[in-house]
């Protein structure tokens, strides 16, 4: 392999083991230990995509052909993804430990850069680098333009000192001599010689990526066929994930527009930053979905009928106006992302209340989530107030009174990153059971409110002693519903809100709402949440008020709470049924009686 026999010591500032190899025999060698890290179905995911005539190459036609996760299935979009996404990140992080050796764009994969890759995806990398690996880095440069655009003139044959656990021996195979050497101490594996600062990708791409892996993140664990069905079915609703891939996009930078993509680009230090802050193991855990479950799993889909029957079986979650499958998916990737234990999926989360079907009305909506003893997501939506609104519609005027004032009349409130066309979208994740609460409020610190659009945000509970994390209010007496405030004040006539610097107020017809991020105040208000996790917006002031168009509740249990609830409901309603009952006996008794004093009757006074 072009090695010499002898080990080198005096090189290894630890004084360990190292020998000098070429880059060409450290790639063959790595490949060689990404091959011993793969499962057997995951080496037969493998065989099945390396074309029997050819097996050193993969073209990118038959990769989209061996990925189209079944016999009949085609989809335009897919194979737009495979050509501008997963093709060219497969070729990036193939070209690993030398990533920088990128000559010309290719329409082939080797098997080694194929095998390479599926391993970084699958997250079998753990097993062979170090733990504080930077994987993100790794991931952003295989789609990152300026690697594409970088030249390194090597043939391979540059001599890199590589060190080792145990020296080569002469008689050793290249799969013993894959295993002596130390990958997580070598220094071309630490990704140092890459420049972050040049490393950008456009926005477009961006998009487009975060789409996909939300698409594969909300593909459940199921049975092995029926996850390719289920992706290739979610794909079909690509525009709703694509809101929420955008959302993410201005929260790594918030001046960017959804309307100027192909303009625009992200660099790695905002896009680690970023991550890190709302979903740092997010981009890890949906490509391992997508290589280790998805792709392997085609392997077993083999005909059109069955994969129709799958997606036909799979249809039990019912949309809103304001939640898909795509608003779960982002929902859960962002609460697993700061730490929390609930998962939100399309099989336990339960529609507790939507405005549009039951009416927006506090009574209405009292009714409907009261009974619900599991964690609960109530999601907000609507447009932004304009300014005839707030010259000419009293209601709102009533509640602005009320509403103390930051900002001036005179002054616009709106930042440069703030349209006056956003649809503006809040969530608060609640643990508590919902309670009516006139005089003090509930919660506790695990409350949390997310941003959902125009961006991507996450509010934290601030855990304190004194509040507790009594972060909420429902007043059902004229002053509707609060997170992050005081109780509000209505006595004799008077209405007063108490906001929190960083809070969302809901006023009690459901027709307005105020979300408030303070920093920079004077007031001395109870704070309950922390400041915005965007770097960009953690030390700024600004509101969103908005027309409330949708607001919707849901519950999210697992299968035995949600089993335990249906029984207390129809319980409930069994007992509702039996008093009715008794009332319409008791009823015929006491009119009987009536009767006979001739109250009631053909002949009574009261007869109607």
């Amino acid at each position: 392999m072009g090695q010499t026999p002898s080990t080198n010591r005096a090189n290894d500032p630890n004084g360990g083991l190292s020998i000098t190899l070429t880059k060409a025999d450290v790639y063959n060698l790595f490949y060689t230990r990404c091959l011993q890290v793969l499962k057997p179905s995951e080496l037969a995911f493998v065989r099945f995509v390396i074309d029997e005539n050819d097996k050193t190459t993969i073209s990118k036609a038959d990769l989209k052909t061996k990925l189209s996760f079944g016999k009949g299935i085609s989809l335009e979009l897919w194979n737009e993804l495979m050509d501008d996404v997963l093709f060219l990140m497969m070729k990036g992080l193939g070209k690993f430990p030398f990533l920088m050796d990128d000559k010309e764009a290719s329409e082939y994969l080797t098997i080694q850069e194929f095998v390479i890759a599926f391993v970084f995806m699958s997250g079998r990398y753990n097993k062979v680098l170090s733990q504080d690996f930077d994987f993100l880095k790794l991931w952003f440069a295989s789609l990152s333009e300026s690697r594409i655009k970088q030249v390194v003139d090597d043939k391979g044959d540059v001599a890199l000192e590589v060190p080792l656990l145990l020296p080569f021996e002469e008689s050793d195979e290249i799969s013993l001599r894959a295993k002596k050497v130390d990958w997580k101490n070598a220094p071309f594996c630490s990704l140092k010689d890459i420049d972050s600062d040049s490393l950008q990708l456009d926005a477009k791409s961006f998009v487009e990526t975060n789409t996909m892996l939300l698409i594969a993140s909300s593909t459940q664990l199921q049975k092995r066929g029926s996850m390719g069905a289920q992706f290739i079915s979610r794909l079909k609703q690509w525009n709703e994930f694509e809101v929420y891939a955008t959302s993410i996009l201005r929260f790594i930078d918030v001046n960017l527009s959804a309307s100027k993509l192909n303009e625009e680009s992200i660099l790695f230090d905002q896009f680690s930053k970023g991550v890190l802050d709302l979903l740092p193991n997010f981009y890890q855990n949906s490509l391992q979905r997508l290589s280790t479950e998805l792709f392997t799993s085609s392997t077993l889909v083999n005909d059109e009928a069955h994969s129709s029957e799958l997606l036909q079986k799979g249809i039990q979650f019912k949309p809103t106006k304001l939640v898909s499958v795509a608003t779960l998916a982002y929902i859960s990737s962002v609460l697993k992302g700061i730490g929390s234990d609930l998962q939100v999926t399309t099989e336990n989360a339960v529609k507790l209340y939507a405005g549009s079907e039951s009416g927006f009305s506090i009574r209405s909506l009292e009714t409907k989530i009261f009974k619900w003893q599991a964690p609960t997501f109530l999601i907000v939506s609507g447009k932004r107030i304009k300014q005839k609104t707030m010259e000419t519609n009293r209601r709102y005027q009533n509640f602005d009174e009320a509403y103390p004032r930051y900002f001036l009349k005179q002054e616009n409130h709106l930042r440069p990153w703030q349209n006056d066309n956003d649809r503006i979208t809040y969530c608060v994740v609640i643990k508590e059971p919902w309670q009516s609460s006139n005089k003090k409020n509930f919660g506790d610190t695990s409350t949390v409110i997310l941003s959902m659009t125009p961006r991507a945000d996450c509010y934290k509970s601030i855990h304190s002693d004194v509040t507790k994390g009594k972060s909420i209010y429902f007043n059902n007496q004229g002053m509707g519903l609060g997170f992050g405030n005081l109780q509000p004040l209505n006595k004799n006539g008077h209405q007063r809100y108490y906001p929190g610097d960083v809070s969302l107020t809901i006023e009690a017809n459901l027709e307005f709402a105020v979300f408030r991020h303070l920093v920079q105040s004077k007031n001395n208000a109870t704070n309950f949440f922390k400041p915005s996790t965007q770097v960009q917006l953690a030390n700024e002031n600004f509101e969103d008020r908005f027309t409330i168009t949708d607001l919707e509740v849901w519950g999210i249990g697992s299968m035995k709470e949600l089993d335990e609830q249906r029984k207390q409901w129809e319980w409930e309603e069994k007992q509702a049924n039996a008093r009715q009952s008794v009332n319409v006996r008791s009823m015929g008794e006491e009119r009987a009686f009536l009767e006979m004093a001739g109250l009631v009757g053909n002949h009574g006074s009261y007869n109607r």
